[in-house]
């Protein structure tokens, strides 16, 4: 499979999560991607923990779970992992990276969606976040704190504020505002 698909199987199986649908859902093959990024730079699971800054049953289960990459981990750690083992984001949850390369979406801009989700459905801050399931008053005190998001809320909140999440997800953000 290539990016595209793999994506649309990731977003059925963030669907299928978000609905607690446990039975449907098939996250892509990521725990398989991170391990084999840990044997090709020859790491012990210890050696990637501490680089990464985590404990080892942490990083252990990223390698035993497909849906730890997307469900468990923020953003941020994700990010801080595709690093450790000398890769990418797109590659540990998609198998390559999209051609042509996704445009970078800042944590800024997911912001700034919300709020225009908030005007047109004349919707509290809190009337959204109950809509989607996640606490969204940190990320208007501070967009940088969208990255302490698994992967999952990520996609929530994206889909919430009309943003890609993988362009966000792919997108170092080097301040928290």
């Amino acid at each position: 499979m290539g990016f595209a698909e793999e994506r649309a199987v990731a977003e059925e199986a963030l669907a299928s999560y978000e609905r607690d649908d446990p039975a449907e859902t098939v996250f892509p093959p990521a725990a398989q991607r991170i391990r084999r990024a840990r044997e090709a730079l020859t790491l012990t699971h210890e050696d990637v923990a501490t680089r990464w800054g985590e404990q080892v049953s942490m990083y252990w289960d990223l390698e035993f779970h497909d849906d730890e990459a997307f469900t468990v981990i923020s953003v941020r750690q994700l990010q801080h992992l595709a690093s450790v083992l000398e890769t990418t984001v797109n590659v540990l949850l998609f198998g390559e990276e999209p051609t042509p390369p996704l445009p970078t979406v800042q944590h800024r801009d997911v912001v700034a969606g919300l709020d225009v989700c908030m005007a047109e459905d004349a919707l509290s801050i809190d009337q959204l976040g109950d809509r989607i399931g996640w606490e969204l008053r940190p990320l208007l005190a501070d967009s940088g704190a969208l990255g302490d998001l698994p992967v999952s809320g990520l996609w929530s909140v994206c889909r919430a504020a009309n943003v890609d999440w993988v362009g966000v997800v792919n997108t170092e953000q080097n301040s928290r505002g």
